[in-house]
């Protein structure tokens, strides 16, 4: 299968110049030098699916940095990525509508800093299970104002500081993710849903305290 599909040649990527959407899912072997070439002969690219690709490293980020017409990407559980691979999508020309870099560990806070200086069009983000806190929240939200959905499900550092701190400055977010997120309470909860265009929220795992249930 695809799977086992190891590198992409120059020749091979300018072979499919008008693709718009490119799906390579679960391809262990894919390197960063597959994915310069791939940044360089697909130049129509706007949606690209790079999950569970654990071959890859910031360094073939840089690469991507430059796709200005790529408004999609998804890094899910690539477990070389970190916020230097962050840092290189936010410098380059990206104008991204929606990233996922779900079980992505090594993404902290300073990602999140990273994508609110130059990521800030985002409409769609995913964090899940990435290494961040209220602090990293306290950076990025100010400058994400277009954001629409955000997931933040299994980031167990996350409190209701957090979560006011989305409330107060995320006001267009119309889906929430706080799936695990077993450190927040109803009083987080409470100005979460005060959102006034929310339309989903995933509550999973949650549980009330105790002193709550009084």
């Amino acid at each position: 299968g695809i799977g086992h599909l190891a590198g992409m040649t120059r020749s091979a990527a300018e072979g499919c110049l008008g693709l718009e959407q490119l799906t390579l899912q679960d391809c262990q072997k894919l390197s960063d030098l597959s994915l310069k070439h791939l940044a360089r002969g697909l130049g129509r690219l706007r949606q690209l699916n790079l999950s569970f690709c654990g071959g890859i490293s910031d360094a073939g980020l840089l690469h991507l940095s430059h796709m200005s017409s790529l408004r999609s990407l998804n890094l899910r559980s690539c477990d070389n990525i970190s916020d230097t691979g962050i840092m290189h999508l936010a410098m380059g020309s990206l104008r991204l509508s929606g990233l996922d870099v779900s079980f992505c560990d090594k993404v902290g806070d300073q990602s999140l800093a990273y994508i609110a200086q130059g990521l800030d069009g985002l409409r769609s983000l995913s964090l899940c299970s990435c290494h961040i806190s209220d602090e990293g929240i306290n950076r990025m939200v100010r400058q994400m104002h277009g954001l629409r959905t955000l997931n933040i499900g299994q980031c167990v550092r996350i409190t209701d500081k957090g979560l006011e701190l989305i409330a107060e400055h995320l006001s267009q977010l119309t889906g929430i993710d706080l799936y695990g997120c077993t450190r927040i309470t109803k009083r987080g909860l409470e100005r979460i849903t005060q959102l006034p265009c929310l339309k989903v929220l995933n509550l999973g795992l949650w549980e009330m305290t105790e002193s709550e249930k009084v």
